[in-house]
């Protein structure tokens, strides 16, 4: 890899208990005893808490019209929401925020590999569970100027809305909206917007984007493994 080869960011993509964090701090023991170099979203969060904060309020204001673009279309993305809600505006705003976390912090530092087990399209589903989703060409405009000059890979994480409820009720943190529902609620927001989230990854797919595709029933080892491996050969190609 070229000392000025944009990193690749992968994000783990898939519904709340598909299993995406406990095989993200899986995969990334796997790379740290491999030596591989890369940054992981812990990371990058705890170099951004350690930033003063006026310079994290200089690295928030937009400085190319790429982040501008991010930031409308992020903002139009949430407008399509209906009803119209706060809520959608402040996701919105979370994923243009994670990009410039992302510029400011990482991409300068020359990490090849960037790891992710929530990031920006992950944000971008959230923008639409709070009401009557975007169409697919809305979604579509939404993500386009993410993948402008940025090498994005994903790892999609399958699994049944019957496996996902277990693992939210069940586990300890508490992190997500749905792990304050009752599962009656929860299952009836993961079936609404099941389809949303794999509309999100269709229209990502539109930017020839890699994806691996990871079986939420299998065992953590193997599935870290499998991940690892992907991220290993990409940074080398």
């Amino acid at each position: 890899m070229t000392p000025h080869r944009s990193p690749v960011i992968v994000e783990f993509v898939g519904l709340p208990g598909a299993g995406k964090t406990t095989v993200f701090h899986q995969v990334v023991s796997l790379l740290r005893d491999e030596g591989i170099c890369f940054v992981a979203r812990d990371e990058i969060l705890q170099q951004w808490q350690k930033t003063h904060w006026f310079q994290k309020l200089l690295n928030l204001f937009p400085e190319t019209w790429n982040h501008w673009q991010i930031l409308l279309q992020s903002l139009a993305l949430a407008s399509h929401v209906k009803p119209v809600n706060k809520q959608s505006f402040v996701k919105a705003g979370k994923i243009f925020s994670n990009v410039k976390r992302i510029d400011a912090i990482v991409c300068h530092q020359n990490y090849p590999l960037i790891l992710l087990d929530q990031g920006l399209l992950q944000e971008a589903w959230s923008v639409g569970i709070t009401g009557s989703p975007p169409a697919p060409e809305q979604i579509k405009q939404g993500l386009a100027p993410l993948f402008h000059n940025r090498s994005i890979a994903i790892v999609r994480f399958n699994t049944d809305i019957e496996t996902a409820l277990d693992r939210i009720q069940t586990r300890s943190t508490e992190r997500s909206r749905f792990d304050q529902m009752s599962s009656e609620a929860a299952q009836l927001l993961l079936s609404q917007y099941t389809p949303y989230l794999q509309d999100i990854i269709s229209c990502a797919q539109a930017f020839s984007v890699p994806i691996l595709d990871i079986n939420s029933a299998g065992s953590i080892k193997d599935n870290a493994e499998k991940v690892a491996n992907w991220m290993t050969n990409l940074a080398v190609h």
